[in-house]
């Protein structure tokens, strides 16, 4: 017997992390930079949490980074993902310094390690309303 696979749960775009969700849909990686001191920040914030300046921009990142932990699901907790079981979700440390959490594909569970290079792929969602940040191993 056949089943439909279920939903998976979709981001909820804030006015203020609307224009990451736009970014990605164009396949251009871009984060919030303060423009007083340059720190880059994610996820989206109206105040620098280093200098506390509300300017700010919406600059291209390299996609690349390391990864610093992950843990692998072995258990559906949000039946969207049990076609996907088990999954990675990792933190990637980001080129240029925040933290990121994404899932990383193109490589089996138990190869994954710590400082591992990674760079990003976009993933467009089946109903092209979203595309997801992804890492793969860095080439």
């Amino acid at each position: 017997m056949e089943t439909t696979p279920k939903p998976r749960p979709r981001p909820v775009p804030t006015p203020l992390d609307r224009p990451y969700w736009q970014f990605l849909r164009s396949h251009d990686f871009r984060l919030q930079q303060c423009a007083a001191c340059g720190n880059f920040r994610f996820p989206a914030a109206p105040v620098c949490p280093e200098c506390q300046s509300e300017s700010f921009d919406w600059n291209r990142c390299s996609g690349t980074g390391r990864v610093f932990s992950w843990v692998v699901f072995h258990k559906s907790y949000f039946p969207g993902f049990d076609d996907a079981i088990p999954y990675n979700v990792a933190m990637i440390r980001l080129a240029e310094g925040p933290m990121f959490i994404a899932n990383i594909v193109g490589i089996r569970n138990e190869d994954i390690r710590k400082g591992m290079a990674v760079e990003a792929v976009f993933d467009d969602t089946t109903d092209s309303e979203f595309t997801i940040l992804r890492f793969t191993p860095a080439k």
